[in-house]
């Protein structure tokens, strides 16, 4: 499933609090149509820089917040409530903006939840995409 032959794809966007490379966030949503909705958490950092990314492309986009439900049902980490509503919004793909994604919780999670749902994941771990993983 390539991005560009699609009409209405959904990404979910996720990665460090202390991403601050807007223009890797731009780069990699360029390659997406301009009818791309884009999906983030409530994280500062690439969460947020990456909803102002979007929204500047022209891109709709979707913040969603952790909630009651999540922190009752994950007492201390409704990141995991949170990480699951946005992969249920039919995400067709999964971006993680992540250093290092092995010593992260919430990015390492969704990239495990995304790809055992055969969502394709594509890590980026610095300027350059040097980590892909994809379900087919």
């Amino acid at each position: 499933m390539q991005p560009e032959t699609m009409d209405r794809v959904r990404v979910v966007i996720a990665g460090a609090v202390r991403w601050t490379d807007a223009g890797a966030i731009q780069r990699t949503l360029a390659e997406f149509p301009s009818t791309t909705i884009v999906f983030h958490g409530d994280s500062p950092g690439c969460d947020r820089l990456a909803g102002q990314v979007a929204n500047a492309m022209g891109l709709t986009v979707v913040p969603m917040k952790k909630s009651r439900a999540d922190a009752l049902q994950y007492p201390g980490e409704a990141w995991k409530g949170l990480n699951a509503r946005m992969l249920a919004c039919g995400a067709d793909y999964v971006l993680i903006f992540h250093p290092n994604i092995e010593a992260s919780h919430g990015s390492k999670h969704l990239a495990e939840q995304a790809q055992a749902a055969a969502i394709p994941v594509q890590i980026i771990t610095g300027t350059v995409p040097v980590e892909s993983r994809s379900e087919a």
